[in-house]
């Protein structure tokens, strides 16, 4: 692995406020984990702790957005000494200058004006000519030099490039107008971090086609898919495919290994990213499809791969051998269509068009709303919500942005978006967030004067509910257990009335029981008692002993295993998963007998690399 003092990824805290800082070493995370994992080592630091005498040959400012002097003057020096940077999202003017740049203005859209970035012909080589990325606010630059030229554009969903430009120095640095986000086409963004890494660092390729190199051989040299071929019969038709597969493999690997061997660089790397791409086609031929079988997606963004044409989208699924598809269309603070009950945040009607499409393919469509989270609201949601009183406190009063499961008014208003959504043509409706967001943002002042007219007074508040053997802690959970429960109630006794053929399904905790006492979220009762018709357990983990433990639970009553669709993180902030880590967590939930799994989350990384596997086992019929 190349060494950590060749890149520094530098996170924000004397450059944004304290509140942001979190946030700001989050995003600098994912870009040491996209590096980590292509086999390239480097330093996290923060923009404090970077100094002029920093040995590094690239530096990486994440949301350095208004850095002070004291940073500006180590970018300087640095830069005399031919370091060269990625300034990713900054409105600092004496930042801009050192790169030949002067800030424009911030700008922010909901409308999807940003959803990809298309690189011209001076693209750092082994770049992908486009990287998906929805971003909804920018701060643009402009030239003072001519040096300084635009070598990539945002698009916006249609795939129409704007004027918005990132740009790149004389010196080999780059800008970029908003920060690389750790949600979609992730592989792209690594490779594209790879190859600006690799015009100062040429060793990069080489480290990270070693890298890959040892990671596509270890089924090969674990015995593990050698077993699985020899479970087929050799006359058999996905034999003889699989061992021509296999064939490609070995020359495959000898040529590989003889360029990683010359230290070819890209060209080495590309060929040992062909060959992990074969290893695990042949893996997934080793499968077989189960008749009767969901097999998942989650769609977080709720356009699809290809925003504007669900048809697109859903042909892909369906050659793919999906069955069900959740599609997030709406939320506590917003819908992506005409509402009567939400809040409209964009315009269009993405819910009927991602119905449409996936009827004319025969896949299910489940309506996925974020039930009581206020993530992503539509403009002056989130303060009409405040303004009524709906929203959690945490327990010094400050408002949080969840609405309050204990407040009536909340209540009715989930019944009827979930209802709305029901009797739109979908088949299903999902709900997520149907929960608490933890423990102490249950404590408020007003969740406790309702606890308290409910249960009777409190004293010593919150040790009382927080300490393990607090007073009052085992009614408060049970309390808080039951607003949860009676509003899946009053969704399952509504939708009888109003949809009696739509499923009701749940996103819910894989660790059961414990969500019941840190959520409310008692969600194998719902499944006894028939309130839900599935549960999809997100069972994120990249350990395969605690998917066993998870999943042992969970199905311990066969009745309901049966009920059950595993949840897999292929992209989750939890879990990354290769193609085949994925197979064995299907083959785990097979085993568990569970109705079957789902994949989180339709991107780049599930089209190109997990899909086309399962395409030719797990799911062919």
């Amino acid at each position: 692995m190349l060494r950590a003092t060749a890149i520094a990824v530098v996170h924000a805290e004397l450059s944004v406020p304290e509140g942001e800082r979190r946030f700001a070493k989050s995003l600098a995370t994912h870009i040491q984990r996209w590096y980590a994992e292509a086999g390239v080592e480097t330093d996290l630091i923060s923009d404090q702790t970077l100094t002029t005498k920093s040995p590094y040959k690239l530096v990486i400012l994440v949301d350095c957005y208004q850095p002070p002097s004291s940073v500006i003057s180590v970018v300087k020096a640095l830069l005399k000494r031919k370091t060269r940077f990625v300034v990713c999202y900054s409105a600092s003017a004496d930042l801009a200058a050192l790169f030949g740049l002067k800030p424009g203005s911030y700008v922010r859209s909901n409308d999807g004006a940003w959803s990809s970035m298309s690189f011209g012909s001076e693209k750092p080589k082994g770049a992908p000519q486009t990287i998906l990325q929805t971003s909804t606010n920018l701060y643009t630059v402009e030239a003072t030099q001519s040096e300084t030229r635009p070598i990539a554009w945002w698009c916006n969903r249609a795939g129409k490039r704007t004027e918005t430009a990132w740009w790149r120095t004389k010196e080999g640095s780059y800008w970029m107008t908003h920060v690389l986000s750790g949600d979609g086409d992730e592989s792209g963004k690594q490779r594209l971090l790879l190859a600006i890494a690799a015009e100062s660092i040429p060793q990069v390729w080489n480290s990270a086609a070693r890298h890959c190199f040892n990671q596509a051989l270890v089924p090969v040299k674990d015995g593990t898919l050698l077993k699985r071929t020899w479970s087929l019969p050799k006359t058999s038709e996905r034999r003889k495919q699989l061992d021509k597969t296999l064939a490609w493999v070995r020359q495959q690997q000898l040529k590989t290994q003889q360029l990683v061997e010359e230290y070819a660089g890209y060209q080495a790397y590309q060929s040992a990213r062909d060959l992990e791409d074969a290893v695990a086609r042949a893996y997934g031929m080793t499968y077989w499809g189960k008749p009767g079988e969901i097999v998942g997606v989650w769609d977080h963004s709720g356009r699809g791969l290809y925003p504007g044409d669900w048809n697109r989208t859903a042909r892909l699924l369906a050659a793919a051998g999906v069955t069900d598809v959740y599609v997030n269309v709406a939320g506590a603070a917003f819908a992506l269509y005409p509402s009567a009950v939400l809040p409209q945040r964009d315009a269009g009607n993405v819910l009927a068009e991602a119905v449409a499409a996936c009827k004319k393919q025969g896949l299910r469509v489940h309506a996925w709303i974020l039930s009581y989270s206020c993530s992503s609201p539509a403009k002056g949601a989130l303060d009409a919500f405040k303004q009524k009183g709906w929203v959690l406190q945490d327990v010094n009063g400050k408002e949080l942005n969840w609405l309050d499961p204990t407040h009536p008014q909340v209540r009715a208003y989930l019944v009827k978006a979930v209802s709305e959504l029901a009797t739109s043509g979908v088949d299903g409706v999902h709900l997520d967030f149907i929960r608490f967001p933890d423990l102490p943002s249950s404590l408020g002042p007003r969740t406790r004067a309702r606890f308290e007219a409910a249960c009777g007074k409190t004293t010593n508040w919150p040790k009382c509910i927080t300490e393990a053997k607090g007073a009052h802690r085992e009614a408060f959970l049970r309390w808080r257990e039951a607003h949860i429960t009676d509003t899946v109630q009053a969704i399952r006794s509504h939708l009888r009335l109003k949809a009696p053929g739509v499923q009701i399904s749940a996103a819910v905790f894989g660790k059961y029981p414990a969500c019941t006492d840190s959520v409310g979220q008692n969600w194998i009762s719902w499944l006894r008692t028939g309130l839900i018709d599935m549960a999809l357990p997100m069972n994120y983990t990249e350990n395969m002993g605690a998917l066993e433990d998870w999943l042992g639970t969970q199905t311990a009553d066969p009745r309901i295993a049966a009920k059950i669709v595993s949840g897999i993180g292929v992209t989750a902030a939890e879990s990354r998963l290769g193609p085949i880590e994925v197979l064995r967590q299907i083959e785990t939930a097979r085993k568990k007998k569970c109705k079957g799994f789902a994949l989180f989350d339709l991107d780049e990384m599930l089209r190109q690399r997990i899909l086309p596997v399962l395409s030719v086992g797990v799911t062919k019929q």
